[in-house]
């Protein structure tokens, strides 16, 4: 599974049509807001992709359309071993070319890679998974009542895991650029903001007050991340840098 983010813009008619020279005018006109697409075309060579819900625009090739759900006893088993409850999404095998949905100016994603070694195991934020290979096992998470209060997540989290000796691949989307970082055994991570977008099971998230009696520093509740494990972060977020 390859894939390519192109950004397509308006055709020459269009800009002929709007009176808007094209050379000098390309990506800012001062009275006309110039359309640009985000699109991420997938390739499939004799592999399979899994899809977020909705996210499904077009494709094209020798291709088969499915529902991806666990379809044998063992996967029955270790996804209740692993996760909390069993997560069906779109799924496209075979050769040739999956489109998905294009985005609109100011709502472009930064796409982040990551490889999902054996027996590790991701938890994404909503809306930060976008697609990965099918040699996964697809679950979800219960958040905790306090983790449900300070974000937009839901009751569920989705989490990933590779097949067993297998190595997958799952594509993160945020709105502005992250990266994956380590986290080292007795090492501590605190944001006042969202800053973590996803993590490995060897990471334990909470959201906590700082100090007690009106005494936290004046900082209230952050997210605190301890353990030993991969975050994947995303600093420049509330920054507006995106």
């Amino acid at each position: 599974m390859q894939y390519e983010v192109k950004i397509l813009e308006p055709t020459d008619f269009w800009y002929l049509e709007n009176n808007i020279n094209k050379e000098t005018n390309k990506f800012h006109h001062f009275t006309r807001d110039i359309p640009f697409i985000q699109q991420v075309e997938i390739h499939l060579d004799n592999s399979g992709v899994i899809l977020q819900k909705g996210a499904f625009y077009r494709c094209m090739g020798k291709l088969t359309y499915g529902v991806y759900k666990t379809d044998n006893r063992l996967r029955d088993v270790w996804v209740s071993l692993t996760t909390e409850m069993d997560f069906n999404a779109p799924i496209y095998q075979g050769t040739g070319r999956v489109y998905l949905e294009p985005r609109q100016k100011r709502a472009f994603l930064h796409y982040t890679e990551i490889d999902l070694l054996d027996g590790e195991q991701w938890e994404f934020d909503d809306g930060i998974f976008q697609f990965c290979s099918d040699n996964v096992v697809l679950g979800t998470k219960r958040l905790k009542f306090r983790q449900m209060a300070a974000s937009n997540d839901g009751r569920w989290r989705i989490a990933i895991k590779a097949l067993p000796g297998q190595k997958a691949r799952v594509i993160a989307g945020t709105t502005a650029p992250s990266k994956v970082i380590e986290l080292n055994r007795g090492e501590i991570l605190m944001a006042d903001y969202d800053l973590v977008k996803g993590f490995t099971n060897g990471i334990k998230e909470e959201y906590r007050k700082l100090g007690h009696f009106g005494k936290g520093g004046g900082e209230g509740y952050v997210w605190v991340y301890e353990g030993e494990g991969k975050l994947l972060v995303s600093e420049t977020e509330g920054m507006g840098l995106g």
